[in-house]
């Protein structure tokens, strides 16, 4: 009887057991080993397409890591937080931004703002346009945001660069440091990658 008795707690037990996984295990795994996301580089040689325009474009990307591919990163996004650009004086000065702006998934057109990110989700960190006769001092790094305010400052053009410090956001979780990219433009353009490579030079000075 004893027996019985000890056998039947342990099979109660481990009915309740299973139905509160199965009600509430996501949220115990988000409490006790919460999701850990980082921002590395994934393609600063760049991509070579057309963008709704007749003239080549160049498509720039980083990439959002779940180094804890167990926990679902759910409702991720990554939003421009600071922008610093560099003055004459070769010092990085920070850029008033009114709001944080929400970068774009790769790709844009079939992914939604919100994502969730399993082991890894691509970015659009920005893209840059072949120059035109009409307009050939129009070419500018543009960093790949779902909205600019009138007079945003953070487009990288010839002899200029700019430093954007970027931030993770998913339910439960949020960046413990800004991840910064510095975009680097001579002003020159080549459709061959890796001569272009070495005209807009992309670094990540901070994780």
């Amino acid at each position: 009887m004893c027996t019985d008795t000890i056998i039947n707690g342990f099979t109660a037990f481990g009915t309740v057991a299973v139905a509160i996984l199965a009600i509430w295990g996501d949220w115990l795994k988000a409490t006790l080993i919460p999701v850990r996301l980082r921002l590395v580089p994934h393609n600063t040689r760049g991509t070579l397409t057309m963008f709704n325009i007749p003239r080549p474009v160049i498509f720039y990307h980083l990439k959002v890591v779940n180094d804890r591919r167990w926990v679902p990163a759910r409702n991720c996004r990554v939003v421009l937080k600071a922008l610093a650009s560099r003055n004459a004086d070769l010092q990085f000065q920070s850029v008033p931004l009114p709001v944080p702006f929400q970068f774009s998934w790769a790709p844009a057109e079939s992914t939604p703002a919100f994502v969730t990110v399993q082991k890894e989700q691509v970015l659009d960190f920005g893209f840059i346009a072949e120059p035109t006769h009409e307009n050939p001092g129009i070419t500018r790094f543009t960093p790949a945001l779902y909205s600019y305010p009138n007079d945003f400052r953070g487009f990288v053009g010839p002899g200029e660069a700019v430093r954007y410090s970027l931030e993770v956001e998913a339910d439960g979780f949020v960046s413990p440091t800004y991840a910064v990219f510095e975009v680097e433009w001579d002003g020159v353009w080549n459709p061959d990658l890796d001569q272009m490579a070495n005209h807009l030079v992309i670094r990540q000075v901070a994780a």
